[in-house]
């Protein structure tokens, strides 16, 4: 019997006036009762549910009788996403392990109590880094206002979009975007931009009819040690997010490196501390854009 039934049987005789304990729970289940008293302790921490003990009764009654359940019923499909994330989770040794290992433990809570099988055909999650990166700097666009041009398939040259909302839609991103103040919002599909930049303008954010409310995605980024020209306007360095380390030095988070080596053509900045595969990637760039400018002569030619 799953986690999920005994918790609404548990409920179930608490609103009947029975006052349940432990025993009762482990009993009617034929569980052990220190099983049972992890289902109450979640009901209590997870669930949020008032319970409160009742000496006298030798059990337990709801101090709010307004106070329901949230809705536990799960379809097959999602039972089974749910117990292959509570394997992964459980069994992640790496960056933060103890904490990521707790969320799987209370995953499997949440299930049968069942390693899935090997033959169960389990969904592959892939993440888009040039995707992430539009994600990311799109935020900071939609939070400020900030006018973002963009060239995307199906259009030629550059295009600029006034960013409302960033939404999901059959497995793949949009940004809900204006191209003119007074004209209708339009989808544009991540997947489909070719490059991407904020500029320094604003629009007026007023009257979006509460559309800026995105979805978040978050991966570890990179981390790249930079002097600045001048200081950022916050946390952000236009739409790369920022952390004062020294000084004039500061840490910018990024996830696409072609991306990021974009934005450090076109903007001002000191020096490039780290990391070194960084400078090199720039220097590079520089040193191919500098030959193209001077063309060396064939030193075999007359």
């Amino acid at each position: 019997m799953s986690h999920i039934h005994r918790i609404q049987w548990f409920d179930q005789q608490i609103k009947a006036g029975r006052y349940p304990n432990s025993n009762h729970l482990a009993g009617q289940f034929e569980i052990s009762k220190r099983q049972a008293q992890r289902d109450i302790e979640y009901m209590a921490s997870s669930l949020r549910a008032p319970l409160q003990y009742v000496a006298k009764q030798r059990g337990y009654c709801y101090e709010d009788d307004s106070f329901m359940l949230p809705y536990l019923y799960m379809t097959d499909q999602e039972k089974q996403i749910l117990k292959y994330l509570a394997y992964r989770y459980s069994r992640y040794n790496y960056e933060n392990g103890a904490a990521v290992r707790r969320i799987g433990s209370l995953l499997e809570r949440l299930t049968d109590d069942q390693e899935p099988g090997a033959e169960a055909q389990l969904p592959i999650f892939t993440v888009n880094v040039h995707v992430l990166q539009y994600i990311e700097l799109l935020e900071h666009a939609i939070k400020e206002c900030i006018v973002v041009r963009i060239v995307h398939d199906g259009q030629e040259g550059e295009q600029e979009i006034c960013p409302l909302k960033l939404v999901n839609h059959y497995d793949d991103d949009h940004v809900i975007a204006k191209t003119a103040e007074h004209s209708p919002p339009q989808h544009f599909r991540l997947s489909s931009i070719r490059s991407l930049k904020l500029t320094e303008r604003r629009f007026n954010g007023e009257a979006d009819g509460g559309l800026r409310q995105e979805q978040v995605r978050k991966l570890k980024p990179f981390t790249a040690q930079i002097r600045l020209a001048a200081p950022p306007k916050g946390e952000s360095w236009l739409g790369f997010q920022v952390h004062l380390i020294d000084k004039d030095i500061y840490e910018v988070d990024f996830f696409d490196p072609e991306i990021f080596v974009q934005h450090l053509l076109t903007t001002e900045w000191l020096q490039i501390l780290a990391p070194q595969w960084l400078q090199v990637k720039i220097s590079s760039r520089c040193q191919a854009m500098l030959d193209l400018l001077n063309p060396q002569e064939n030193p075999s030619e007359p």
